[in-house]
């Protein structure tokens, strides 16, 4: 019986630590997901400085957001935003719907080339 005891307060502090590891890396784990994500989608380089998902709060900050044009365009930078940060509201994301409250960014630079 004692045995079992140990051992079951062993897992529970592995799920503990487990849960601890995950929220304090969710944010570089959304980054990679959201910069493979865009490149899928448009065919362009994608590079997030920085991401911030509020897990109290229903907030999001990205921070220096590139888009790069393709190899056929000279790879230049297309899209520069400095800051993008977004409020939005949890009842609707149960509903599998987006619903902003507050959208602010901060655009650096857009540079559109033609062919």
């Amino acid at each position: 019986m004692k045995w079992i005891f140990k051992w079951l307060l062993r897992l529970f502090l592995l799920a503990v630590v487990l849960i601890v590891v995950a929220l304090l890396s969710l944010n570089s784990m959304l980054r990679v997901w959201m910069e493979h994500r865009i490149r899928a989608q448009t065919g362009m380089d994608a590079e997030i400085g920085k991401i911030s998902v509020g897990i109290i709060e229903p907030t999001m900050t990205i921070q220096n957001f590139k888009l790069y044009n393709p190899p056929d365009f000279g790879g230049a930078p297309f899209l520069d935003i400095r800051e993008v940060h977004a409020e939005y509201d949890r009842a609707a994301l149960v509903r599998h719907e987006i619903h902003l409250t507050l959208l602010r960014f901060n655009l650096g630079e857009l540079a559109i080339v033609k062919n």
